[in-house]
């Protein structure tokens, strides 16, 4: 065997071992179909799996054998559902498909199909990524009203909340008594930077107190993902003194609201059982008035409903009739 032959032998066992060691590192093969020489794509790999954030800005998991991997930081709101971007294989399909709405959260399955019928499944996992919120320092003595929106914020004050997993599902408040320690959670409504309007102005924590607490003086703390945050002053925690209103309020919580006729609208607030009449108008003509149905009253909640032949518009204002008062408040309400 001469030196060209050598030559070409071992060059056809290099490219011979160059490709066998390829291909073991691909997780799909090309599958052939018996009996014919033709040949389709077998491949059930995600190329690529991007998410975005609440201001847009791509983020793409890491994809390993079984998993798509999104790292997320927790200065960031976490959604409910995203619209994956998703890249495929060559001819392969995956439910649910790329630009569908789906939860975000540890669990969601893709199942990836190749032309050739072989499936594979991957799984959405979240790496939490969380700093260690910054605990607030309030003086103690302060009065929380029951009924009433509760907040603990940053307003850009130092010494405020900061830091936070804005996360609504994974925060709770918690109120301890200091008589016996007893834990009692409150109603967490929102969690978040805020939205610059009314009832949530400012970045932080947002909640009402339970409506069976007992009155008296508490510790306030917030369990945040990983974290459970009390007030950084120590000598004035269980100073916080849960009370009863003496005082008639109503809060903008969960308005706008946009209704059928026939539904109901609930309003939170203080004294609301002294309320004896609701009514809706526009600003385009304050006069013309349709009342709401007072289906329940208590101290903290009354329920509304919109009665039958209500006109469809949008109505930006309401007003609360009591003996002695009424309230004229920019709490629109939509009729569809």
């Amino acid at each position: 065997m001469n030196k060209t032959t050598n030559f070409y032998t071992v060059a056809v066992l290099f490219l011979s071992v160059l490709f066998f060691s390829c291909d073991t590192e691909y997780v799909d093969k090309v599958n052939e179909i018996p009996g014919d020489v033709i040949k389709v794509p077998g491949y059930t790999q995600i190329e690529s799996f991007i998410v975005k954030d609440k201001e847009n800005n791509p983020i793409s998991a890491a994809i390993t054998e079984n998993n798509l991997v999104i790292t997320w930081s927790n200065y960031m709101e976490l959604p409910e559902t995203v619209k994956p971007e998703i890249i495929l294989g060559q001819e392969a399909a995956i439910s649910p498909a790329s630009g569908a709405e789906v939860p975000f959260k540890d669990g969601t399955e893709f199942i990836v199909t190749s032309k050739a019928g072989t499936t594979k499944k991957y799984t959405l996992k979240i790496d939490f990524r969380q700093r260690e919120p910054k605990a607030w320092s309030y003086a103690g003595s302060d009065f929380l009203y029951k009924g009433q929106l509760q907040k603990v914020v940053n307003s850009g004050l130092d010494g405020e909340i900061d830091n936070l997993w804005l996360s609504l599902k994974d925060t709770q408040v918690i109120l301890v008594a200091a008589s016996d320690q007893k834990e009692y959670a409150a109603e967490t409504v929102y969690v978040g930077t805020g939205i610059g309007a009314a009832p949530y102005l400012n970045y932080g924590v947002y909640y009402f107190l339970p409506e069976n607490l007992p009155v008296g003086l508490y510790d306030l703390r917030i369990k945040n993902g990983a974290y459970t945050l009390q007030n950084a002053n120590v000598e004035e925690r269980f100073k916080i003194e849960a009370a009863e209103p003496d005082f008639y309020k109503t809060e903008k919580y969960g308005f706008p609201a946009t209704k059928k006729a026939g539904e109901t609208i609930e309003v939170r607030g203080s004294l609301l059982d002294l309320l004896q009449s609701v009514s809706i108008y526009s600003n385009n003509d304050p006069s013309v008035v349709y009342p709401l149905e007072i289906v329940s009253l208590t101290k903290y909640r009354a329920v509304l409903r919109i009665p039958a032949g209500t006109p469809a518009g949008t109505y930006e204002r309401m007003r609360f009739t009591r003996e002695d008062a009424t309230s004229n408040l920019t709490y629109p309400v939509t009729v569809e």
